[in-house]
């Protein structure tokens, strides 16, 4: 079976009555265009079921008016926030967002850049997959799409030619002080909790939870510090890892949110009240957060307002490629709720 023909700008225009170029007008929204006959081109368009291919497009004009997404995990909450404030931004300035989740999938990464780039957009933003490396981003998307990496560096050294911005958040300081609130509310055995130590967020927030311990002459233990991925579910279910030592900690500086959600409903369910005699603190700000059981206490990150950045910083570049590579730290603070009781007396 023969294949349909497909319709073209010059079937439209042949139909109507008009050139090709009032037909284009009517695509690209121009004022020029009476309203008429707007209102005609478009049913006509609509009646002989008319696709407008933007990819051509684009690739005719050299611009895009889209640009690619790809975040490591969007079922957690803190980067289905960061990707509506970066779809937002987007849309304001009449950009498409082209989103797509790794699954913390390297592979999986690579795939969905090899993808995307071929939509030629206008920019790509990567939260990246643990362990990504830089060379492996560079051959998959070439070197002339702006991208902004956000929250983990890429490992390994890119080559010369091959930059990128990037956007994260001071982990380190954060955890810091989160670690002394809790010292100064008399907590002493202290463990950090969650998260994959390869990670170089995970692997900053440790090191402000230690700086912390150390500037109160707390020796670091490392059985204290334990691994799990960073979600709810395996934060719960772990939760007696923190209890199967003698000297049971009486407090946790958590990786992000969801890990301390979790290790709250784990705390429960081994006969512990989070907020009473276990204190708990989490990283984000999540808006679950908030209504937490108890409220949890953690630092702000403002996911959403990160994603409206992203994007401002990548049509940044778009708008200017040759000028200085970006590296901007964001500064969190604490939020005090009442998952972080003081000390219980011995």
């Amino acid at each position: 079976m023969d294949k349909p023909r497909r319709i073209t700008l010059n079937d439209i225009a042949l139909a109507c009555g008009v050139s090709r170029a009032t037909v284009s007008l009517v695509l690209r929204r121009s004022p020029l265009v009476h309203a008429n006959m707007r209102r005609r081109v478009e049913a006509e368009m609509q009646r002989q079921g008319y696709v407008y291919n933007r990819a051509a497009a684009n690739l005719r004009q050299r611009v895009s008016t889209t640009v690619a997404l790809v975040i490591n995990d969007l079922s957690n909450p803190f980067f289905a926030e960061f990707a509506t404030g970066v779809d937002e931004a987007l849309g304001a300035k009449g950009y498409v967002t082209l989103l797509g989740s790794s699954n913390e999938s390297p592979a999986r990464q690579r795939q969905l850049l090899g993808s995307l780039i071929e939509h030629h957009p206008a920019g790509i933003i990567l939260s990246p997959a643990e362990n990504s490396d830089v060379t492996d981003v560079e051959m998959t998307i070439g070197r002339h799409a702006p991208l902004l990496v956000f929250n983990r560096e890429l490992t390994g050294t890119p080559d010369t030619g091959f930059e990128y911005d990037f956007l994260g958040l001071d982990n380190r300081a954060g955890a810091r002080v989160a670690t002394k609130r809790l010292l100064e509310l008399g907590h002493r055995r202290i463990a950090f909790y969650g998260g994959h130590a390869n990670s170089s967020s995970c692997r900053e927030r440790r090191l402000g939870y230690q700086d912390a311990l150390r500037a109160a002459s707390i020796q670091v233990d490392p059985s204290s510090m334990i691994e799990t991925a960073p979600t709810r579910l395996e934060a719960n279910v772990h939760a007696d890892a923190l209890f199967a030592v003698d000297a049971a900690p009486t407090a946790a500086v958590c990786y992000n949110d969801a890990v301390a959600l979790g290790l709250m409903l784990g705390l429960a369910r081994l006969g512990r009240q989070p907020g009473v005699d276990f204190a708990v603190t989490g990283f984000d700000n999540i808006p679950e957060a908030a209504v937490g059981v108890p409220p949890l206490t953690t630092l702000n990150a403002d996911p959403r307002a990160r994603g409206r950045q992203a994007a401002e910083l990548l049509l940044q570049r778009a708008a200017a490629p040759s000028s200085p590579r970006q590296s901007v730290i964001v500064p969190v603070q604490l939020t005090e709720r009442e998952s972080t009781p003081h000390a219980l007396s011995a």
